[in-house]
């Protein structure tokens, strides 16, 4: 084919302006898909930890009060979709704490469980950091390890508990957990549900019954047909609940997108620069191919091939770099000190559709950049082209 190895001649002329071109695309895609890769491990990793210490729904009625929450418990987990539900007592309070470093005070929010619901929903046994999970004593707390750091206490030290109602309790310091998200591990408190409802002078109820489901992205069908047990029952799921911090994410990853895209929208317009001088520098041999027969198309076909070859070897070098800088940071990442950042390891998720989509759209850019400097070579005529000659 003629187009082709034309278009490959001309590149080859110039050798520099076309290395330009493709590392531009190969940088382009490489800084989008690793940001991209890291953006959504981040988000991913946040969601994760946030949902394995909070509901994928949360029930409640309209008294926040539910007295006969062991029954509707039963109900709730016979529902489809539904994997366990576990009733708590959810309020506020102030901890305080006399230690080495003095006396420590601050605002906690106090979850009571049951025990067997902590294992089962929660899976607290596989976040305890130190000590156990012991929440069939009355008097045991277990607090998360940021705070537990905070006031600089041991296993087995008390700590005073003042409810909203001021009542006072002495708790027991049975286990540390880590959730990996802060603010859980640095203001949630996770103590027996009787000791709640003592402290609280409310009785045998509970203020809501936490929902966890088999697919998170499910949670409003689900939480449909949990209404439907009961008229006075009303629900939120976790996207409710986060509603502020998932459109955060969103825009923050859109906006990230965006910005970098513009690198390979420059590199779409270098190539389109390179080729309209291309086509000023080769007006006679385009007189001469179009005075031989060459029809416009195919001398359209020649510098739009240009464009794609650049472009292809660009984008298969931009997904390549990007592959072997993302499993070195899947590798490496634990080395590097994240712990500000409250991670042991960088977490990184990226999807072939990503890859795909990515690469697609940087065609598109390249396509659209080829197309006017391949039409301009299109509309010159041998006598327009030669007549300088």
């Amino acid at each position: 084919m003629i187009e082709y190895f034309i278009a490959k001649k001309h590149i080859k002329e110039r050798k520099r302006q076309s290395v330009l071109a493709i590392l531009g695309i190969t940088l382009g895609m490489t800084v989008l898909l690793v940001s991209l890769a890291i953006s959504n491990g981040l988000n991913q990793n946040m969601i994760h930890n946030i949902l394995s210490m909070t509901a994928h729904i949360e029930v409640s009625n309209s008294e926040m009060a539910i007295s006969d929450y062991n029954e509707l418990k039963t109900k709730i987990e016979e529902v489809d979709g539904v994997k366990g539900a576990m009733p708590k007592y959810a309020t506020q309070g102030i901890l305080k704490y006399s230690g080495d470093y003095g006396t420590f005070v601050s605002g906690v929010i106090i979850n009571g469980i049951q025990e067997k619901d902590a294992q089962k929903i929660l899976k607290l046994d596989e976040k305890i950091k130190k000590g156990k999970v012991e929440l069939t004593k009355l008097t045991s707390v277990i607090i998360g390890k940021e705070l537990f750091d905070q006031i600089g206490a041991e296993i087995g030290d008390k700590v005073k508990i003042v409810s909203p109602e001021s009542k006072e309790l002495y708790l027991t310091i049975e286990g540390v957990y880590e959730s990996g998200y802060y603010e859980f591990d640095s203001t949630l408190l996770i103590i027996p549900l009787k000791t709640v409802q003592i402290l609280s002078e409310t009785g045998d109820i509970v203020t809501g019954i936490d929902v966890k489901v088999d697919n998170v992205y499910k949670a409003e069908e689900v939480a449909k047909k949990i209404m439907e047990l009961d008229t006075n029952l009303s629900t939120r799921t976790w996207g409710q609940l986060n509603k502020n911090l998932l459109y955060a994410l969103s825009l923050e990853k859109t906006v990230m997108v965006f910005l970098l895209s513009l690198i390979i929208i420059i590199a779409g317009f270098v190539i389109g620069v390179i080729l309209n001088t291309l086509v000023r520098e080769k007006t006679k041999d385009i007189g001469i191919l179009r005075s031989m027969g060459l029809a416009k198309n195919r001398v359209m076909k020649i510098f739009f091939l240009e464009g794609m070859i650049l472009g292809v070897y660009g984008v298969i070098s931009g997904n390549i770099v990007a592959l072997i800088i993302i499993e070195l940071i899947k590798r490496y990442s634990d080395k590097l000190p994240l712990n500000a950042y409250y991670l042991t390891k960088l977490p990184i998720i990226i999807t072939f559709k990503d890859f795909m989509l990515i690469s697609t759209a940087t065609m598109i850019i390249i396509i659209i950049s080829s197309i006017f400097p391949a039409n301009s070579a299109a509309k010159l005529t041998p006598v327009e082209a030669l007549k300088y000659e």
